[in-house]
């Protein structure tokens, strides 16, 4: 039995609700011995808490003592190879440092080692903090594999100096199956949503700004933005600025269960990134029969077909985006045909059994 255990810094409280269907599918597999190990959270049948640091650390130095060994592992990696764990899964990649001392011991006597890249990890990180770009120069090609979620960010790691090889991409998964039909314009108006963190990678005025192009055009259109993060004053500010008040509304972070239940209400789903790995909402989107309308940009075009599910365009053109969503509107047949490949495609790729059975995969090949 494969002895598998994730670390998080803290479980389940995050931004990414997605990982906690993954985390119960391995979780109820009678092959797999699964544990998730946690800096911060309570403990629970498969949750365990790792001890404060001060506990950590006089541990460390007994351990240390007793074995009179001139490697120094920390409380996390000794657990690692006192429990002879196989698969040391870090789903928090910024948690790194806490496993080089197993990086230094030899692939054979230690676990494998395998990292769960975010967006930022890959594509902003390596630019501003120099042990990052560090961390993947050293250690890198040490690691047994790194996942990432689209071929682009897979791409672009290499560009750090690990080798492709060591890169798998494993998409992320909205959940089950989807059994929604397709679904049918609303005649009244356009009605629009939008969900994301709230920076500058999101490109939040020029997705304010097709919505603004609809309405010059003479189109009724409502559009809703969620989520929050450090500038959600500007999604207020570009509101006022733009004199939408009546027409585009700012809801804030809300449980991803909710999300899932208001899709069913909209048309289009819009995402104009500047910068994304991948997009979660994106697929929850097209699982519920809603073409996307999204820009080109690193991994958002793996996450559509493109003019089949929806329209991959430059993020900053604005008039194409707004072009797209009249060009399916105005055109109920076609708008059909998109809303049905979006189901058909996100079941094809992007359910939990999917992921599990690539990272089973994964794992069993590492240990063959």
């Amino acid at each position: 039995m494969m002895n598998l255990v994730y670390v998080f810094q803290e479980y389940p409280v995050f931004y990414q609700p997605y990982i906690p269907p993954i985390v119960n599918a391995l979780m109820d597999r009678k092959d797999i011995n699964f544990k998730v190990n946690v800096f911060k959270g309570n403990k629970q049948d498969y949750i365990v808490k790792i001890p404060p640091y001060h506990f950590r650390r006089i541990y460390e130095a007994f351990y240390h003592l007793i074995k009179n060994s001139p490697r120094k592992l920390n409380y996390l990696e000794i657990q690692s190879l006192k429990q002879h764990v196989d698969i040391l899964h870090l789903q928090d990649s910024f948690l790194h440092p806490k496993i080089i001392g197993l990086l230094e011991i030899e692939a054979y006597k230690r676990p494998k080692i395998i990292i769960t890249l975010r967006g930022a990890d890959t594509y902003l990180k390596p630019y501003v903090l120099e042990r990052w770009k560090l961390f993947y120069k050293n250690y890198g090609n040490k690691v047994d594999a790194f996942i990432t979620v689209s071929k682009h960010q897979k791409k672009y790691l290499t560009k750090w100096g690990v080798s492709a090889e060591k890169i798998h991409v494993i998409p992320i998964s909205f959940g089950s199956k989807s059994n929604e039909s397709p679904r049918k314009l609303s005649r009244n108006k356009i009605r629009i949503i939008s969900a994301f963190r709230m920076t500058w990678e999101k490109n939040i005025d020029s997705n304010i700004r097709v919505v603004k192009n609809l309405i010059d055009n003479g189109y009724d259109v409502t559009y809703d933005i969620y989520g929050d993060g450090a500038d959600l004053g500007q999604v207020f500010y570009l509101i006022d600025r733009y004199n939408l008040n009546d027409s585009v509304k700012c809801h804030g972070k809300i449980p991803n269960e909710e999300f899932k239940s208001i899709l069913p209400k909209y048309d289009f789903y819009l995402q104009l990134s500047i910068s994304e790995s991948a997009g979660a909402t994106i697929i929850e989107a097209q699982s519920y029969g809603l073409p996307c309308i999204v820009s080109d940009s690193d991994g958002l075009p793996e996450m559509i077909i493109q003019n089949e599910t929806g329209f991959a365009v430059p993020y900053y053109e604005i008039e194409l985006a707004a072009q797209k969503i009249i060009e399916l509107y105005t055109n109920e047949k076609k708008y059909n045909l998109f809303s049905k490949a979006s189901i058909q495609f996100v079941n094809s790729k992007f359910t939990v059994e999917n992921e599990e059975k690539l990272l089973v995969n994964l794992y069993k090949q590492l240990l063959n």
